[in-house]
């Protein structure tokens, strides 16, 4: 597959080794890259984070110019920052995927789920000091058919 975002099924973790704050362990994989990540599960579950994944990635299929696909939310009252990775429409039916960590402090206005994506900076493919930002990128249809797997999976476990 060069494009699926889930959790791995192991068993939930807890951050600093404190009982009351459980995480899981999820993966991407975009083209060559195959990364995993951890999700709070503070105030999502993983079915909170999947729904958002889906809804993201519906209107993104749909026509929309981008997408953000949460992988840490903790509210912005609780916590200085989210990440998500973000996917950029390219030209040639490519998409672009960044990893990103925002600060909820650089949001000019209250973060809301539903319009996470409206929160995405436009593509930069260059830092301010000059570097080069990590990239990696996969055709749209890859995104097209793991949205068919995503709502079907998503749907099955509602």
């Amino acid at each position: 597959m060069a494009f699926e975002i889930c959790f791995t099924g192991d068993p939930n973790e807890f951050l600093d080794d404190d009982p009351t704050i459980p995480s899981a362990i999820g993966l991407i994989r975009v083209g060559s890259l195959e990364e995993n990540f951890v999700s709070s599960l503070y105030e999502w579950s993983k079915e909170d984070y999947e729904a958002q994944w889906l809804s993201s990635l519906r209107g993104f299929v749909s026509g929309s110019d981008r997408a953000v696909l949460i992988t840490w939310y903790v509210n912005c009252k609780e916590s200085s920052n989210l990440q998500w990775w973000a996917l950029y429409r390219g030209e040639s039916s490519i998409v672009h995927v960044q990893s990103h960590m925002p600060w909820c402090r650089n949001f000019t206005r209250e973060f809301l789920v539903e319009e996470a994506s409206s929160f995405l900076h436009d593509r930069i493919t260059v830092n301010e000091d000059e570097n080069r930002i990590s990239e990696w990128d996969v055709p749209v249809g890859e995104v097209e058919a793991f949205v068919e797997r995503l709502a079907s999976r998503v749907v099955a476990t509602a």
